[in-house]
């Protein structure tokens, strides 16, 4: 188990003949890898489905505070 205050990420271009054997050497060791794609999707289905302040709320807070 990686303790994940310890962790460092990366981000890594691998040509794909050589994916394989990173693949290998990644399960060896116990890390995790994801593809950007994967964050993204990750990233993105942890959003709130209803935030709680709309576009337009935002855009009248950021004209409130720019336009003093």
């Amino acid at each position: 188990m990686i303790n994940t205050a310890e962790v460092q990420g990366v981000y890594l271009n691998v040509p794909f003949s050589d994916w394989a054997l990173l693949k290998e050497l990644i399960r060896k060791f116990g890390w995790k890898a994801e593809t950007r794609e994967q964050l993204l999707e990750r990233f993105v289905k942890s959003r709130p489905s209803n935030p709680s302040i709309s576009e337009e709320e935002i855009m009248e807070e950021v004209k409130a505070v720019r336009y003093k």
